[in-house]
């Protein structure tokens, strides 16, 4: 679904009213439920994170009632209904009730939704042990379980990175045992939120002693709240976007419930913004008749403004967005902290530059340099629901249409925003789908339908049914693109068949072929499956080493390559390898573009020479839960291994994707990784045959050219691993062109480290999802379009319909959710085994038959999984579990790093410790490592306690880092040092 915003009319007027401020219904709902007795709040607040506050109290068995316009709420002691809390979605409730949750009588968890398992709180707890309160949070993260005991107060320090953290610990310190001395370092912001805090408290009887630099802060223990009647002020944060909408246009808007005040005399921790847009010109006068705001003009020029974010950072969205049209260029200062919020928001609003803005941003500033126009376009709002306000405002001051993702993020703080808006003119509605132009839809048949017929029967009925409909797209090895429509494949194949006929393949042969991606790797690859033998694809890359290994355990007679692929002879290297190779079973080498080689064949020639018999070729109706794919696992360790499948299975792995995605006839299937690979293969060419979609073919990466033939042949599908994102990603940044077909990029082989996948949805407009799958198994889960963005690329997806997913001890027993094991898979998408290696096959599986990943992950309670690492990856220092991934990840965000990986490296005292292998800038070296990490309250355990630069990671042709040569790499580098 999409928030469209068309441009608004010359004109804008009516009213607007403004809701009460979220902040005040927050603090005053959870001091109200402190304070023994009945409180009344007036004004009610329709804010999502507000109802997941009142949720979480009524957990702890206080009583909140809505009496018309206002909250009644009769506070006391917490006596919880239920041992588990959630605090939902909001931040602030999980930062302000956790620690209050020691003043219930009865032991509470505290838990939110999936997402907050990630959130790192651990700077928050830590000082909440300090005033001593009984806690336990293995993670650092939610849950929380909380032991009923009143705190003891004491001395406490905290960093001012959030300023939710500082007032959730003042709100709990008059209740401590004695006396607390609350102490901010480093950074401080926003600290009007602080201030906010400590006047409520106020209001509640609750005394603070405030230091005036704002920095200490001193409470008295075994205070005694009242019950009070606190009226809600209105909410600047809100009334910003509407006060915007009137900059863009020429305006007549009434804003009710907003009183023409000073800035200085609103109570509210945003009341800056309110000078802030004054200073810029926007012109708000009291309405004689209601004393409210009013804001009329007939158009203005806006003034440009420099705005500290420390003050106001939740304003820098909607800000940003008057600066992109200001006259002259608006300056956001101390932006850092601004990136850590629901979204990157730095990144997000540079968004605008796609609408024709000119933002830049360098370090902890951001400059809008104004222009004169802007262009609707399709955005990402990242579910972040300042983001989608303040872009859906831009988008009514653009030429044309623009359209946002998660339209309704806005439901968290400003359930009325469309309503509003409408209200004063502004068109805004919610509409699916992506593409401005009309996607016809198909019938998609069920994964167990789809799985009954043969591809080869799939692809007469697709040439029988649409004939000259594009089936092949072919980018070229040499750049001359070829297309092949469904009859001219399908006969292909039908002669391709025949000629295998004539070698005398029989059904369940392996055809071994090592070709790049291109049309014959298509035709090929059917062919054998209409004739019921094996399709054994071997990566082009592969030298004579593992090609001799892969034939002689496949033992294919046939044998198809290329004239030449990137510089190489591969008919002289295949008479070479068969001449000092006498044992190896292949009798037929057929050579796509000609060969001079003795005893090898021009592949097209051959295929010319025969005359395809179709009842023969129909005599040979492969069966569907016969063998038809051998393939070869991609060797990040040890010996590869041989992986046979069904045909049944390879069709309903990619109608189960299908289905999961949603995708369509319509979708176009861009295949950049390797056809020989699962991932080409199975997720590129094998789903485009079952949907009847076009595949688009690239035999050699290279960003630009993946960005221009998506471009030019309006791909709007593709699965592949995270180098190949990141490659396209620079190359949409590079040459400022977008796909503007690309729906969806599925992210495999590795997790997308969060800054590339929001930069991606950004840049690409297209939705990212973290899958996870392998060889053996087949995709077992996949993220989607629609789910949020925290599980859309933060996770690696969850359970497509019909795969069972589950993590076990190191014994074999289930763990409930949330707990890191042993990733173990079970569906209808396995393989058949390993090639002449049942005791291999038996070691994989279970002995309840699921299939054993050696990943390390956690399952949450949505059933979203997080992969951590393989288990032979992890780094156990002395006794201490690194956790990889998650450092990985958190490397990843700092600008100097383009890639990272973590491996364990020997150690005589501690057994192992964190050795970082990183491709990074000049600026990045063991100490900036160190900093970054300390700023980020990483535990110094899990710190890297070696650097070593590369130029690149070795990764296998799918993109998957090669880690077993890093640990030797490091090894060797180990020994000799210590030899010298």
């Amino acid at each position: 679904m999409r928030l469209v915003v068309k441009q608004a009319p010359d004109r804008i007027g009516g009213e607007l009213a403004v809701p009460t401020s979220k902040y005040h219904a927050h603090r005053g709902l959870i001091l109200a439920s402190l304070a023994p007795g009945v409180s009344r709040l007036v004004g009610l607040s329709a804010a999502g994170h507000v109802r997941h506050t009142i949720a979480a109290l009524r957990g702890l068995g206080v009583r909140v009632e809505v009496d018309g316009n206002d909250y009644v709420v009769h506070g006391g002691r917490y006596a919880p209904r239920r041992s588990e809390i959630s605090v939902g979605s909001s931040g602030t409730t999980l930062y302000f009730l956790t620690g209050l949750a020691s003043l219930a009588e009865s032991p509470v968890t505290i838990v939110g939704q999936r997402y907050f398992q990630r959130r790192p709180i651990r700077p928050l707890l830590a000082a909440l042990t300090q005033m001593g309160v009984e806690l336990s949070a293995p993670t650092g993260c939610p849950p929380v379980a909380v032991t009923p005991r009143r705190p003891t107060g004491g001395r406490v320090s905290i960093k001012g990175t959030l300023s939710q953290w500082i007032s959730g610990l003042l709100i709990l310190a008059p209740f401590s045992t004695g006396p607390s001395v609350i102490t901010v370092e480093g950074e401080f912001n926003e600290r009007s939120y602080v201030d906010l805090t400590v006047r409520m408290m106020r209001e509640f009887g609750l005394h603070v002693e405030v230091s005036p630099d704002g920095r200490r802060y001193e409470i008295e223990g075994n205070q005694q709240p009242h019950p009070a009647t606190v009226t809600l002020p209105p909410d600047i944060g809100a009334a910003a976007f509407g006060l915007a909408a009137t900059a863009l246009h020429p305006s007549d808007v009434l804003f009710r419930g907003l009183p023409a005040a000073p800035a200085t005399e609103v109570d509210h921790p945003e009341a800056d913004l309110l000078q802030i847009v004054a200073d810029m010109g926007l012109p708000m006068t009291a309405d004689p008749a209601t004393g409210m705001v009013r804001v009329r003009h007939d158009g203005i020029r806006l003034a440009p403004a420099t705005v500290d974010c420390r003050s106001v950072p939740d304003m820098l969205p909607v800000l940003s967005v008057l600066g992109a049209v200001a006259d002259g260029t608006t300056v956001f200062d101390n932006v850092a902290h601004v990136r850590l919020k629901e979204s990157d928001r730095v990144a997000a609003m540079l968004q605008l530059n796609r609408m024709g803005a000119r933002l830049e941003q360098e370090g902890e500033q951001l400059r809008c340099h104004g222009v004169d126009r802007l262009t609707g376009a399709d955005l990402s709002s990242f579910n972040d629901h300042r983001v989608l306000m303040a872009l859906a405002v831009a988008g009514t001051a653009a030429e044309g249409e623009t359209r946002l993702t998660f339209p309704t993020a806005y439901r968290i703080s400003y359930p009325r925003f469309p309503e509003e808006m409408g209200n004063i003119g502004l068109a805004m509605s919610v509409a699916t789908g992506r593409a401005t132009r009309p996607r016809r839809e198909q019938a998609v048949p069920t994964p167990s339908k789809a799985a009954a017929v043969p591809i080869g029967t799939r692809l007469r009925r697709l040439a029988e049914q649409q004939p000259d409909g594009t089936a092949v797209i072919d980018a070229g090895i040499d750049g001359v693109e070829r297309v092949l429509t469904w009859r001219e494949l399908d006969e292909q194949v039908d002669r391709i068949a025949a000629l295998l006929l004539d070698l005398g393949v029989a059904p369940g042969e392996p055809v071994a072929y090592q070709l790049p991606n291109q049309a014959e790797f298509v035709a090929l690859a059917l062919a054998v499956a209409r004739i019921g033998a094996v399709s054994c694809p071997l990566m082009p890359m592969l030298r004579r080493r593992e090609t001799t290994f892969m034939l002689a355990k496949s033992g294919a007679r046939v044998l198809v390559v290329p004239r030449e692929f990137r510089g190489r002879d591969y008919p002289a290297e295949i008479a070479e390898l068969l001449a000092g190779e006498k044992t190896l079973a292949v009798e037929h080498v057929l050579v796509i573009g000609g060969t001079d080689v003795p005893g090898q064949k021009d592949f097209a020639a051959a295929v010319e020479a025969v005359t395809p018999d179709p009842a023969a070729i129909d005599r040979r109706r492969a069966a569907v839960e016969g063998p038809a794919q051998l393939l070869f696992t991609s060797g990040t360790s040890g010996e590869p291994k041989g992986v046979l499948h069904r045909m049944s299975t390879l069709t309903r792995a990619a109608a189960m994707e299908i289905r999961h995605l949603g995708l369509t006839v319509e979708d176009r299937v861009f295949v950049p990784s390797p056809l020989a690979h699962q991932t080409g293969f199975l997720y590129g060419m094998w789903v485009a045959l079952v949907l009847g979609a076009p595949v688009i073919l690239q035999p050699v990466w290279d960003g630009r050219t993946a960005l221009a033939l998506l471009r030019r042949h309006r791909g709007t599908f593709v699965q592949a691993a995270t180098p190949f994102l990141s490659d396209l990603v620079d190359a949409v940044e590079q040459t400022g062109d977008e796909p503007t077909d690309l729906r969806i990029f599925v992210a495999t082989g590795a997790a997308v480290p969060r800054g590339l996948a929001e930069r991606a949805t950004r840049t690409l407009g297209a939705a990212v999802c973290g899958a996870w799958g392998s060889t053996e198994t087949c995709l077992g889960s996949l993220s989607a379009p629609g789910d949020e963005p925290a599980k859309t690329w933060g996770t690696d997806g969850r359970a497509l319909r019909g795969i069972r997913l589950r993590v076990t001890d190191d014994e074999g027993n289930p763990l409930p959710s949330g707990q890191q094991g042993n990733f173990e898979v079970n569906g209808p998408c396995a393989f058949i085994g390993y090639l002449d290696r049942p005791e291999w096959t038996d070691e994989a599986l279970t002995p309840d038959g699921w299939y054993r990943t050696g990943d390390l992950a956690v399952i949450d309670d949505s059933g979203y999984v997080r992969i951590n690492g393989r288990v032979k990856d992890i780094v156990n220092r002395g006794g201490e579990k690194v956790p990889v991934a998650e450092i990985e990840q958190l490397l990843h965000t700092h600008p100097a790093v383009r890639e990272a990986a973590v491996v364990a490296m020997p150690d005589p005292r501690l057994g192992e410790r964190a050795c970082l292998f990183a491709v990074a800038g000049e600026e990045f070296d063991l100490a900036e490592m160190r900093r970054f990490l300390d700023s980020r309250q990483v535990a110094k355990p899990y710190w890297p306690e070696r650097l070593e630069k590369v130029p690149a990671l070795p990764r296998n042709p799918t993109g998957k880092v090669q880690k077993f040569l890093l640990r030797d790499r490091i090894r060797q580098l180990i020994d000799t040092e210590d030899g010298s």
